[in-house]
Protein backbone atom coordinates (compact mmCIF):
# COMPACT_ATOMS: atom_id res chain seq x y z
CA UNK A 1 0.00 0.00 0.00
CA UNK A 2 1.73 3.30 -1.17
CA UNK A 3 1.41 6.60 1.43
CA UNK A 4 1.71 9.52 0.03
CA UNK A 5 3.03 12.73 2.19
CA UNK A 6 3.24 15.73 0.84
CA UNK A 7 5.10 19.05 2.39
CA UNK A 8 2.80 22.49 2.91
CA UNK A 9 2.51 24.43 0.04
CA UNK A 10 2.69 27.60 1.33
CA UNK A 11 5.57 26.33 3.86
CA UNK A 12 7.54 25.09 0.65
CA UNK A 13 7.22 28.21 -1.36
CA UNK A 14 8.81 30.41 1.66
CA UNK A 15 11.24 27.41 2.80
CA UNK A 16 13.06 26.14 -0.37
CA UNK A 17 11.84 28.17 -3.45
CA UNK A 18 12.33 31.78 -2.12
CA UNK A 19 15.29 30.74 -0.36
CA UNK A 20 16.55 29.36 -3.57
CA UNK A 21 16.22 32.30 -5.74
CA UNK A 22 17.45 34.69 -2.66
CA UNK A 23 20.54 32.43 -3.00
CA UNK A 24 20.26 32.90 -6.53
CA UNK A 25 20.70 36.53 -6.46
CA UNK A 26 23.33 36.81 -3.66
CA UNK A 27 25.62 34.32 -6.20
CA UNK A 28 24.89 37.26 -9.08
CA UNK A 29 25.80 39.78 -6.34
CA UNK A 30 28.94 37.76 -5.20
CA UNK A 31 29.94 37.01 -8.55
CA UNK A 32 30.04 40.87 -9.87
CA UNK A 33 32.14 42.32 -6.52
CA UNK A 34 34.42 39.12 -7.17
CA UNK A 35 34.98 40.34 -10.84
CA UNK A 36 34.91 44.28 -10.30
CA UNK A 37 37.56 43.38 -7.57
CA UNK A 38 36.41 44.31 -4.52
CA UNK A 39 37.76 44.78 -1.43
CA UNK A 40 36.63 41.98 0.37
CA UNK A 41 37.47 39.72 -2.45
CA UNK A 42 37.94 36.46 -0.53
CA UNK A 43 34.64 37.28 1.52
CA UNK A 44 32.64 37.53 -1.87
CA UNK A 45 33.93 33.97 -2.95
CA UNK A 46 32.99 32.38 0.24
CA UNK A 47 29.56 33.41 0.00
CA UNK A 48 28.97 32.36 -3.42
CA UNK A 49 29.94 28.94 -2.43
CA UNK A 50 27.60 29.31 0.38
CA UNK A 51 24.86 30.54 -2.32
CA UNK A 52 25.93 27.94 -4.79
CA UNK A 53 25.27 25.14 -2.28
CA UNK A 54 22.35 26.36 -1.35
CA UNK A 55 21.32 26.40 -5.31
CA UNK A 56 22.39 23.03 -5.59
CA UNK A 57 20.81 21.40 -2.20
CA UNK A 58 17.31 23.15 -2.77
CA UNK A 59 16.66 22.94 -6.47
CA UNK A 60 19.44 20.68 -7.99
CA UNK A 61 19.76 17.58 -5.42
CA UNK A 62 16.26 17.50 -3.95
CA UNK A 63 17.66 17.91 -0.43
CA UNK A 64 14.22 19.13 0.84
CA UNK A 65 11.55 16.77 -0.49
CA UNK A 66 8.24 18.14 -1.66
CA UNK A 67 6.39 14.70 -1.66
CA UNK A 68 7.79 11.34 -0.24
CA UNK A 69 6.28 8.19 -1.10
CA UNK A 70 6.73 5.05 0.80
CA UNK A 71 4.96 2.24 -0.53
CA UNK A 72 5.63 -1.85 0.59
CA UNK A 73 8.61 -2.11 -1.77
CA UNK A 74 10.24 1.18 -2.63
CA UNK A 75 10.67 4.87 -1.30
CA UNK A 76 10.73 7.90 -3.46
CA UNK A 77 11.76 11.69 -2.25
CA UNK A 78 10.37 13.61 -5.23
CA UNK A 79 10.37 17.97 -6.23
CA UNK A 80 10.14 19.92 -9.32
CA UNK A 81 9.44 16.85 -11.45
CA UNK A 82 12.27 14.77 -10.33
CA UNK A 83 12.33 11.68 -8.05
CA UNK A 84 14.83 9.59 -6.13
CA UNK A 85 13.51 6.44 -6.21
CA UNK A 86 15.07 3.61 -3.95
CA UNK A 87 13.93 0.12 -4.08
CA UNK A 88 14.45 -1.68 -0.53
CA UNK A 89 16.50 -3.80 -2.14
CA UNK A 90 18.42 -2.00 -3.10
CA UNK A 91 18.54 -0.17 0.47
CA UNK A 92 22.40 -0.93 2.23
CA UNK A 93 22.30 2.54 4.22
CA UNK A 94 19.40 4.37 5.18
CA UNK A 95 20.79 6.33 8.41
CA UNK A 96 18.68 8.92 10.04
CA UNK A 97 19.42 11.92 12.73
CA UNK A 98 16.75 12.93 14.54
CA UNK A 99 15.61 16.25 16.32
CA UNK A 100 13.17 15.11 18.82
CA UNK A 101 12.24 18.32 20.04
CA UNK A 102 12.12 20.22 16.49
CA UNK A 103 10.69 17.33 14.76
CA UNK A 104 13.32 17.29 12.44
CA UNK A 105 15.16 14.54 10.75
CA UNK A 106 18.71 14.17 8.36
CA UNK A 107 18.49 11.40 6.30
CA UNK A 108 21.37 9.57 4.12
CA UNK A 109 20.54 6.83 1.88
CA UNK A 110 22.94 4.79 0.43
CA UNK A 111 26.21 6.02 -1.19
CA UNK A 112 25.30 10.10 -0.23
CA UNK A 113 26.86 12.89 -2.26
CA UNK A 114 25.77 16.15 -2.94
CA UNK A 115 23.68 15.61 -5.58
CA UNK A 116 21.96 12.28 -3.97
CA UNK A 117 21.18 10.33 -1.17
CA UNK A 118 20.66 13.38 1.28
CA UNK A 119 17.26 14.76 2.98
CA UNK A 120 16.62 17.27 5.21
CA UNK A 121 12.50 16.64 6.44
CA UNK A 122 11.18 18.92 8.92
CA UNK A 123 8.18 16.47 9.53
CA UNK A 124 5.65 19.23 10.85
CA UNK A 125 5.63 20.80 7.43
CA UNK A 126 4.09 17.25 6.31
CA UNK A 127 0.90 16.18 6.10
CA UNK A 128 -0.19 13.28 8.71
CA UNK A 129 3.47 13.53 10.13
CA UNK A 130 3.18 11.17 13.14
CA UNK A 131 3.33 8.36 10.52
CA UNK A 132 5.73 9.60 8.34
CA UNK A 133 8.13 9.78 11.06
CA UNK A 134 7.05 6.31 12.12
CA UNK A 135 7.49 4.71 8.81
CA UNK A 136 10.90 6.37 8.35
CA UNK A 137 12.18 5.01 11.81
CA UNK A 138 10.78 1.28 10.30
CA UNK A 139 12.70 1.45 7.20
CA UNK A 140 15.82 2.31 9.49
CA UNK A 141 14.93 -0.79 11.92
CA UNK A 142 14.78 -2.94 8.48
CA UNK A 143 17.58 -1.87 7.12
CA UNK A 144 20.10 -1.34 9.77
CA UNK A 145 18.21 -4.10 13.08
CA UNK A 146 21.33 -4.27 14.85
CA UNK A 147 22.25 -0.86 15.43
CA UNK A 148 22.45 0.63 18.83
CA UNK A 149 19.82 3.11 18.29
CA UNK A 150 17.68 -0.19 17.92
CA UNK A 151 19.03 -2.04 20.85
CA UNK A 152 18.55 0.60 23.20
CA UNK A 153 14.81 1.46 22.08
CA UNK A 154 14.35 -2.45 22.53
CA UNK A 155 15.66 -2.16 25.70
CA UNK A 156 13.54 0.63 26.64
CA UNK A 157 10.16 -0.77 25.67
CA UNK A 158 11.60 -4.38 27.99
CA UNK A 159 12.11 -2.05 31.12
CA UNK A 160 8.67 -0.08 30.97
CA UNK A 161 7.10 -3.74 30.28
CA UNK A 162 8.98 -4.83 33.50
CA UNK A 163 8.52 -1.32 35.43
CA UNK A 164 4.62 -2.30 34.70
CA UNK A 165 4.86 -5.75 36.15
CA UNK A 166 6.57 -5.01 38.77
CA UNK A 167 8.87 -7.25 38.15
CA UNK A 168 11.81 -5.40 40.29
CA UNK A 169 9.34 -4.92 43.43
CA UNK A 170 11.81 -6.76 46.33
CA UNK A 171 11.36 -7.45 50.04
CA UNK A 172 11.83 -4.43 52.24
CA UNK A 173 15.31 -3.42 52.60
CA UNK A 174 17.11 -5.77 50.09
CA UNK A 175 17.93 -5.18 46.86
Amino acid sequence: MSKEYVFDKKMFLIRVIYAGFLALIVFVFGIYNVLIGSSMKYLWMFICFISAYTIITNFIAISYPEKITIDDDKISFSAFHKSHVYSRNELKVFKIKEQQLAKRMYIRVNNSSIFRGRYWIDLKAYNNYEDLEKKLLEIEEIVHPNSLKFIIKNNNELHVERRKNNVWKTKKGSY
